[in-house]
């Protein structure tokens, strides 16, 4: 009777925070259009934006429409999700409350650094996957659309993109997949692995850039372990805001002034020792984790 009370309240607060992402998304994208009607912009050809006018008008409505995007579509549906069905009953619901440990920001620093020879190879399997043509279209404009919007030159336009694809990102995304999404699918499976992989992938689905499916599962599911095993949100926040800001730095701060280009990475020996040397570590890591974190949830 009690299994079956969890599974139906667990059921309702599924779709209960389904229904809020999609009223508010909604909402978002009728603020996102109206936004881009005031400044007489098409976001049906949103690859010619940065060919129209100032590049600076194209970066500024970029940032103003993502960070709506952001908010309306993670931030505001897990407030509501919290303010409405579980203030009461836990008022720390999000695990924010408490600041992590450095000893466990440490480990997860060094998780992260160890995953990326993993996120390495899956690039490389990805790219391995054949795409229709539109698909590599739409990729193609994609990446230009960023080397664009990363190409800044100015402190302000470089703070302002850390807070706009660093910082409400990080916050965002981990309140939604890791806060609920994870959370939800661990109630309902039982089984932790099978709900941080899963979380993962729809973490990865959610961005809808085919080229870069598998190496943001490898990421989400080193950010869902790792909230996993601290119990503390704050860490894949923080990990999460710290992965963007790399990527939004790099170019800003390059000696070059277009983006550096990114190598592709190629599948050889280097690869195969770099991602058996991640292994050991990140083993060792895992079976001493008790040195860093108070709780040791999987055995």
């Amino acid at each position: 009777m009690i299994k079956n009370s969890i599974s139906t309240n667990n059921k309702t607060e599924i779709l209960a925070i389904t229904l809020l992402v999609i009223l508010l998304s909604l909402t978002g994208t009728v603020l996102n259009f109206s936004y881009a009607y005031l400044n007489d912009v098409s976001l049906t050809n949103i690859s010619e934006i940065f060919n129209q006018g100032s590049t600076n008008d194209a970066r500024r409505f970029f940032r103003v429409t993502a960070a709506i995007h952001q908010i309306f579509t993670f931030i505001l549906p897990c407030f509501f999700f919290w303010w409405m069905i579980k203030r009461k009953e836990a008022a720390d619901y999000f695990k924010l409350s408490l600041g992590p440990l450095p000893k466990a920001l440490i480990f997860s620093l060094l998780f992260l650094i160890v995953s990326l020879p993993f996120v390495n190879l899956s690039t490389w399997l990805n790219q391995l996957l054949p795409l229709p043509e539109w698909a590599t279209n739409v990729e193609a404009d994609t990446a230009k659309m960023i080397s664009a919007l990363l190409s800044v030159d100015s402190p302000i336009e470089w703070i302002l993109n850390l807070l706009v694809i660093a910082a409400i990102p990080a916050f965002g995304e981990e309140l939604f997949f890791r806060g609920i999404v994870q959370t939800k699918l661990i109630t309902y499976f039982n089984s932790p692995h099978l709900a941080i992989w899963l979380g993962a992938f729809f973490f990865s689905a959610f961005h809808f850039q085919f080229e870069g499916l598998f190496p943001r599962i490898v990421l989400g599911a080193v950010l869902g372990y790792l909230y996993y095993w601290s119990n503390n949100l704050w860490i894949p926040i923080i990990l999460h805001f710290f992965n963007n800001a790399i990527l939004v730095s790099v170019p800003y701060f390059a000696i070059s002034e277009t983006v550096v280009a990114t190598t592709e990475p190629q599948m050889g020996w280097e690869m195969m020792l770099a991602v058996l040397g991640a292994g050991f570590i990140g083993y060792f890591l895992i079976r001493n984790r008790n040195l860093f974190f108070d709780k040791n949830p999987i055995a």
